[in-house]
C-alpha cells in the first residue's frame, strides 16, 4: 500500500504547479491545495483520512536561470528538500511534511498555523523579534506536542505574527536531543532514532 510520502517522491515534479500554495495529499494524490492555509483547510473533504499538509515554496522546482544569449544551471543540482512528516498538537492535530533545519535553533510555525491549532495572542503580550535570512520576523513562543514515528514530546516553537512568511520547520531546540537524525540525501531520506 502506498504512503502520502511515497506518492510524493513519485510525483514531485508534478508539484512545480502548487509553488507558494499549501496542498494536502495522501496515498492517492493532492486532495486540496491553495495559497492561503486557512482557506487550504476549509478545502479539506471532511471525510479525508491519513493525509500530510505541506507548503511549496515559490523556490523549489527552479528553472535555469537564463541570460541570452547564455544559459547559466541554477546553483541547486538535487531537488530534494529535507522534509518528514511531523504531527504538531495543541487543541487540534495537523500532520505536515516539515522541513528538518538543523542550521534552525528553534522550530517555526507560520500564523495561520498557529490559528489553525488553536493559539491566541493575549492582549498583555509582547512580540519577541528573531533573525531570519529574509530579516527580522516577529513571534510568538509556544510549547507544542510533537509526533515524530509514534514518539510524542513537547518542544518550543515560534509561531510567527506576520501574514507574509508560511514557512514551516523543525529546529534544534527540544527535538534534535531526542532523536539522532541521519540525512541521506543521495537516498532522499531522513531516519530518525528515538534516543530513549
Amino acid at each position: 500500500m502506498t504512503t502520502p510520502q511515497q506518492w510524493y517522491r513519485q510525483n514531485r515534479k508534478c508539484l512545480r504547479n502548487y509553488r507558494g500554495q499549501w496542498i494536502a495529499y495522501d496515498a492517492d494524490g493532492i486532495i486540496a491545495h491553495h495559497p492561503d492555509y486557512a482557506q487550504l483547510i476549509e478545502a479539506i473533504p471532511a471525510d479525508a483520512q491519513n493525509y500530510l499538509i505541506e507548503r511549496i515554496d515559490k523556490t523549489e522546482f527552479s528553472e535555469p536561470l537564463k541570460f541570452f544569449p547564455v544559459r547559466f544551471n541554477a546553483i541547486k543540482k538535487h531537488d530534494w528538500q529535507p522534509k518528514y512528516p511531523v504531527t504538531l498538537s495543541f487543541g487540534q492535530n495537523r500532520t505536515l511534511n516539515i522541513l528538518i533545519d538543523s542550521g534552525a535553533d528553534i522550530s517555526l510555525i507560520p500564523y495561520q498555523l498557529g490559528v489553525d491549532l488553536g493559539y491566541h495572542k493575549l492582549s498583555e503580550e509582547i512580540n519577541n523579534k528573531g533573525e531570519s535570512v529574509g530579516g527580522i520576523v516577529e513571534y510568538l513562543l509556544r510549547n507544542i506536542e510533537m509526533e515524530i514515528d509514534d514518539n510524542h514530546f513537547s518542544a518550543p516553537v515560534a509561531w510567527l505574527q506576520t501574514m507574509d512568511c508560511d514557512e514551516t520547520l523543525i529546529g534544534r531546540e527540544g527535538v534534535f536531543d531526542l532523536f539522532d537524525i541521519e540525512f541521506k540525501q543521495a537516498e532522499e531520506i531522513i531516519i530518525f532514532k528515538w534516543r530513549n
